[in-house]
């Protein structure tokens, strides 16, 4: 006889629950083999959870008989696998089936007989069956007298099996009933939390709702005071700072403190670094003392007393500040991210109006020169063409030499009006011929002359006819207000283009005219709101003993 399996004996007493229902096992071999006067009776049944059986033995503290039903479990085991492997019969460990159809798997004669000659059982009989519900086994051996009935016997184990199946489909039932009182417990507990986020993101979301009906009401002065208000109070912050990009730059747009004038340079501004970076920048007090070098402080460290956070938006940032660390971040955060398109629709309405009140101060000016220009014609023709025909008259009724020579004198002088009212173009020239042509007007004025291509020779043949006007519009005004103010000695000019847009620079190295450029006499005031008008921009960066005007001009204008 094959053995394949070690039988697997009781496990130490892993809970109550499981004594006592090893505890009602036990009693039902006690029963059996009282009822039948058995020398010893042993039952396998599947331990919950583990891979191997559990045994139990009755009588108590009778071990005589152990080795020989402890052989008969393991023959059992062998036979139930064969029959599993033969006739396809189901046996899974879980939970058991109906113990109202049961199979029996028993030992042949022959194996009984040998396990006996081996143990010595003279005068004993074995009765040992393998039961199946289904999905569970149980084995069960006992060692009877040799005066039973087989019959008695075969039916008492079988009797033994269906109550050992009851015992399983009842722990079973109770396993079930504890999971599913556990699980719900789980999940009302779950579901009370689950409500109270619902209600914790609905006021979440009616505040938001609240706060952009607000946004939506301030009036056009205080927008972003309202702003920085909302995003504030929302998020437990007592200091703000509102900043926008505004004709590329970012400028303080309002604050809680009333602050205008602040550093939002590139190495000291962590607001402005978290604008340009889009990314939110948090120093908190408590968790970050002694960690920032006092030489990498940011404005903002010396600015505010408590803790604070800087958060991007698409039209600027906010710096939020709080003297007592219970402000939430992530709350300013929504707040930032919902008011976000509001706080772009007034940047792009600032914007609107700026370039609208530009478009107004253009038109007055140009109404203004034309104005100007009809008086100067007039004067001229009064002054200048009318006495010079006076004098032809008279000379007419002279000689007619000095006739002839009045009448040419008219004739250069209209030639000469006619070509001061002649619009300034570069005409069919290219724009380094017509940049070029400037240079006499500067050698006169004792101003050597450069001309620098950036990136390669003929980058000015990139730039498009309409935007090499205005280059060469710009470069005219500036070289004009060098030869008037700046008594320079040399003057260089940079062309630098892309498919984007073109850059002109023109420096030179006489007295600073400073960074404002409104004034009278420069020339290049009407310049500048002429490009701003187009898109682009002219600015001046001025110091002792050199002077560069740049003009970007985007290629789509």
């Amino acid at each position: 006889m094959k053995q394949r399996n070690q039988l697997a004996l009781v496990a130490p007493q892993p809970a109550s629950r499981q004594t006592s229902f090893s505890d009602r096992i036990v009693a039902i071999a006690e029963l059996g083999a009282g009822t039948l006067a058995a020398e010893r009776c042993a039952i396998a049944f599947p331990a919950s959870g583990v891979g191997t059986d559990n045994v139990v033995f009755a009588p108590h503290g009778d071990s005589r008989w152990d080795a020989v039903v402890k052989a008969v479990l393991v023959a059992l085991d062998n036979r139930l696998g064969d029959a599993v492997a033969a006739e396809g019969l189901k046996r899974a460990r879980g939970a058991p089936g109906s113990i109202e159809s049961i199979e029996r798997v028993a030992l042949s004669a022959r194996e009984i007989d040998a396990i006996a000659r081996i143990e010595k059982i003279d005068g004993r009989q074995i009765a040992a069956s393998a039961f199946i519900d289904g999905v569970s086994a149980v084995r069960i051996a006992m060692v009877a007298r040799a005066d039973r009935a087989r019959g008695e016997l075969e039916a008492s184990l079988e009797l033994m099996a269906r109550a050992v199946f009851a015992e399983l489909a009842l722990a079973a039932a109770r396993a079930s009933l504890e999971f599913w009182r556990t699980h719900g417990a789980e999940s009302g507990r779950q579901t009370v939390e689950a409500k109270r986020e619902l209600l914790r993101e609905r006021a979440a979301t009616n505040h938001l709702d609240k706060a952009v009906a607000a946004a939506r009401r301030a009036p056009t002065t205080h927008r972003f005071s309202r702003f920085g208000e909302l995003v504030a109070g929302g998020a437990g912050f007592d200091q703000w700072v509102v900043a926008v990009a505004e004709g590329g730059a970012l400028t303080i747009a309002a604050s809680s403190s009333g602050l205008k004038e602040f550093d939002l340079g590139e190495a000291h501004s962590a607001l402005g670094e978290s604008f340009r970076r889009r990314i939110v920048i948090a120093r908190w007090r408590d968790r970050d003392a002694g960690i920032v070098d006092r030489a990498q402080q940011s404005s903002e460290d010396r600015m505010f007393v408590g803790s604070y956070v800087c958060i991007p938006f698409e039209a600027g940032a906010i710096a939020l500040a709080s003297r007592d660390g219970r402000a939430s971040a992530s709350r300013a955060e929504a707040i930032v991210e919902r008011l976000a398109p509001i706080a772009a629709n007034w940047v792009m309405e600032r914007e609107a109006a700026r370039r609208s009140l530009l478009v107004r101060q253009l038109a007055l000016r140009m109404f203004a020169a034309i104005d100007e220009e009809r008086a100067r014609i007039a004067r001229d023709l009064h002054d200048d063409q009318a006495q010079l025909l006076a004098a032809a008259k008279i000379a007419l009724e002279g000689r007619r030499e000095a006739a002839r020579a009045i009448f040419k004198q008219v004739e250069a002088e209209l030639r000469r009006k006619t070509r001061e009212l002649r619009p300034i173009t570069i005409g069919d020239a290219s724009l380094d011929e017509a940049i070029e042509s400037e240079f006499a007007r500067l050698h006169r004025a004792g101003v050597t002359a450069k001309l620098v291509h950036l990136v390669h020779d003929g980058a000015a043949e990139k730039i498009s006819r309409p935007v090499q006007q205005l280059c060469f519009q710009v470069v005219r005004e500036t070289l004009s207000n060098v030869i008037r103010h700046a008594r320079a000695k040399s003057v260089q000019i940079t062309i630098e283009s892309t498919d984007a847009a073109a850059r002109v620079s023109v420096t030179d190295d006489g007295c600073s005219i400073g960074a404002n450029i409104k004034g009278e006499g420069t020339g290049l005031a009407g310049a500048r709101e002429r490009l701003e008008l187009m898109g682009g921009s002219l600015t001046v960066e001025s110091r002792a003993g050199r002077t560069t005007v740049i003009a970007e001009i985007p290629e789509s204008a």
